[in-house]
């Protein structure tokens, strides 16, 4: 009989458990490496795993929960010997007496095989990204994996086997009294891991800065009077000084995202502050030297000294004055370090838990509970702080995602080592 191979499934939020335990059932021993279990997971197959209780060569698991472990002592105490559950404690530095917590960063054991050996001498493994879950089992995380079955002699068995021996060299014998320090050192990971994620630069100042994007034919000069308008709602520049940053190109890029990335092609960039700001009947004439044009292209384009805008009932008209050239290349931020965000589910997408799971999963009481319904997310919304919305809006309408070229930076970052550039493209 040729190795068979098939791969699990077309569509990855497919329901794998009662494939494993149909060959779990079958098999007279089976060997089982997962870089993390929970309780949830165990529970899906533990049943197949203790008759006859000799049929569990091996359990290595790299990670798991408290309760995880908790299912560890009960196979143990329904006959599984002590040496076929494993733990693989990962890798890691020495760090004696080093604070660092990175330093308690591991890598840990990754693999997922569950090997059988069925009667008549052949084989069957699953292969692949299932962990010992609840939703790596029945279907609700994205998983990929492969199902091999065939003669066990088969080299593709060996090299399996040959893996399997090799994680149980390098784990330890799972003992019940260090559940404790297990899940400790499970955290430990995560944290690290958390760090690791997380690894946007700490170096943002916080302050708020107007970016202008335009196309100009000319160039202001310092202490000229430039007028625009913004959203109204943004409290951060009603107060006179605040930055504003404008950008004059001889060609505006096709979006406000492009064109924040070629900040370093505009002719001239100018750092302002502003002067005034009409906020409810607006002014009907105004001094300036120069006005911003909106439109699908802004425009930036000299006055006779005036302006008598007819500005939009939800904006504010801005008047600001040239300091100077602005020779710092900075990198806009957009979004505060403390926003939280929401999902947008697919509402024709939905995963269910199989009715037998789901029964399974409300007797063990899990918190919380994971036998609800899951829905595919398609993006992700900013959540609108209580009693904000009208702030919101104007975020929205100052955001490149808007569309506009008129944009409110809430941090900025310099740019390490593109001063130089910068001081050289603003002097031309």
């Amino acid at each position: 009989m040729p190795l068979n191979v098939q791969v699990l499934f077309n569509r990855p939020q497919h329901e794998i458990a009662s494939l494993l335990r149909d060959r779990l059932s079958r098999c007279i021993e089976t060997s089982i490496v997962v870089g993390f279990a929970t309780i949830d997971g165990l529970e899906a197959i533990a049943p197949t795993l203790l008759f006859p209780s000799a049929k569990l060569r091996v359990l290595v698991v790299g990670a798991g929960t408290f309760r995880a472990f908790d299912t560890m002592d009960r196979l143990g105490a329904q006959g599984v010997p002590p040496d076929r559950l494993r733990i693989h404690l990962g890798h890691t530095r020495p760090w004696r007496n080093v604070a660092s917590t990175f330093q308690k960063y591991h890598p840990m054991l990754h693999s997922k095989i569950f090997y059988c050996e069925m009667p008549n001498g052949e084989a069957a493994a699953f292969v692949g990204s299932h962990n010992l879950t609840h939703f790596a089992m029945n279907g609700l995380n994205g998983e990929a994996s492969v199902l091999l079955e065939g003669p066990a002699s088969d080299p593709q068995f060996v090299t399996i086997r040959e893996h399997i021996d090799c994680c149980i060299t390098d784990s330890v014998e799972y003992d019940p009294g260090m559940k404790e320090a297990l899940t400790w050192w499970t955290t430990q990971f995560i944290d690290g891991l958390r760090k690791k994620v997380n690894d946007q630069p700490q170096d943002a100042e916080k302050r708020v800065t107007i970016l202008v994007l335009a196309t100009a034919a000319g160039m202001p000069n310092n202490k000229d009077v430039i007028y625009f308008e913004i959203p109204k709602g943004l409290p951060q520049i009603e107060r006179i000084g605040t930055t504003v940053h404008i950008f004059g190109f001889d060609s505006l890029p096709s979006s406000p995202g492009r064109a924040l990335a070629s900040l370093h092609t505009a002719r001239f960039s100018l750092k302002c502050r502003t002067l005034g700001i009409e906020e409810d009947t607006g002014g009907r004439e105004l001094e300036a030297d120069w006005e911003v044009v909106n439109g699908a292209v802004p425009r930036l384009q000299s006055t006779a000294g005036r302006v008598r805008p007819s500005r939009r009932s939800d904006n504010e008209q801005v008047r600001v004055e040239v300091l100077g050239r602005l020779k710092e290349r900075y990198e806009y931020l957009f979004r505060g370090p403390s926003d939280e965000w929401l999902p947008i589910y697919d509402s024709q997408t939905v995963l269910k838990v199989r009715p037998d799971q789901a029964e399974l999963l409300t007797g063990l009481r899990l918190d919380p509970q994971e036998d609800g319904e899951y829905r595919l997310v398609r993006g992700l919304e900013l959540k609108e702080p209580k009693g904000k919305q009208r702030y919101m809006s104007a975020l929205e309408r100052t955001s490149p995602e808007s569309g506009n070229f008129i944009l409110f930076s809430q941090r900025r970052r310099l740019r390490s080592g593109d001063e130089k550039q910068q001081h050289e493209v603003n002097e031309d």
